[in-house]
């Protein structure tokens, strides 16, 4: 990807005129990140603070669906029924015990009492399996090494002693979309595996009413658009990162992480500026 002054000029422009609209935006930590995939190889990127790691929430679930696919293609697993109905609950209904079920076929782990220093050895590096995977794809700033939990009674004996050592989930905005980057130009998997994480990432607010401030909803308010995305929600964050496509075949990237007590529609509102700037055909 490469940085463009004018991407970055619009969204610097967009992000102060909604913040001045709604002065909620300025009292959180926002990072933002912004492809233009329709721009030329490499494409277009913009970003606010989108090198700074956070924690997020639900939306690290389409790496690891986006794992599992990946994982069949090498011959390391089958998504079988039971795989697939799990899938189906991470992503849809964002359900935090399948991601457990998800990770643990990942990674070849399961939950139990904290484990010896030779055992815990095996087992941290079949922890870090989908972290060395993206790394091996060259994609930065994503530590991605948890399931995500219903609260610590979640959490046994070995969770707590994985995550007591330094390991805790972080992505950060600019390695969030250059992933989606990768999904979106079937550059991460096959086109026929692309193609179905998209399908099971499709987004549509009139079925997940949720979703109306988040990317999906933006992207609805205008004609011919389609959304692939994972949102999040966990204490102080609301995140949103997917892939909005034009009929056209253009298409780009948004990525939002929102750190505080914002939960206005600053994801839907800069999803339909960036979609009406760069995806919506110029009627003369």
């Amino acid at each position: 990807m490469r940085p463009s002054v004018e991407l970055q000029a619009f969204l610097d422009a967009t992000v102060a005129s909604l913040g001045a609209k709604d002065p909620n935006i300025g009292r959180n930590k926002v990072r933002v990140a912004l492809v233009d995939l329709g721009s030329g190889d490499p494409p277009r990127l913009a970003h606010l603070d989108g090198d700074i790691p956070v924690y997020p929430a639900s939306v690290i679930k389409f790496v690891y669906l986006m794992a599992a696919y990946a994982w069949q293609e090498e011959g390391r697993l089958r998504i079988d029924e039971d795989l697939d109905a799990n899938l189906t609950h991470m992503i849809f209904e964002s359900s935090n015990q399948a991601t457990q079920r998800v990770f643990a076929r990942l990674t070849g782990t399961e939950p139990g009492p904290a484990l010896s220093p030779d055992a815990y050895a095996v087992y941290r590096e079949r922890r870090v399996v989908v972290q060395r995977w993206l790394d091996d794809l060259g994609v930065p700033g994503l530590h991605c090494v948890n399931p995500t939990y219903d609260g610590d009674g979640d959490l046994a004996g070995r969770d707590r002693q994985f995550v007591g050592d330094h390991n805790r989930n972080s992505m950060t905005a600019v390695g969030t979309a250059k992933l989606l980057a990768l999904l979106a130009t079937d550059r991460a998997l096959s086109p026929e595996d692309s193609a179905a994480v998209r399908r099971r990432m499709r987004r549509d607010p009139q079925r997940q009413r949720h979703l109306l401030p988040r990317i999906a909803g933006g992207a609805a308010r205008l004609p011919g658009l389609e959304v692939y995305a994972k949102s999040g929600t966990w204490g102080p964050i609301y995140a949103d990162a997917g892939i909005v496509r034009h009929t056209s075949g253009r298409e780009i990237i948004v990525v939002v992480f929102t750190e505080g007590s914002y939960r206005g529609n600053f994801i839907a509102d800069l999803t339909q500026r960036a979609a009406e700037n760069l995806l919506i055909p110029d009627p003369r």
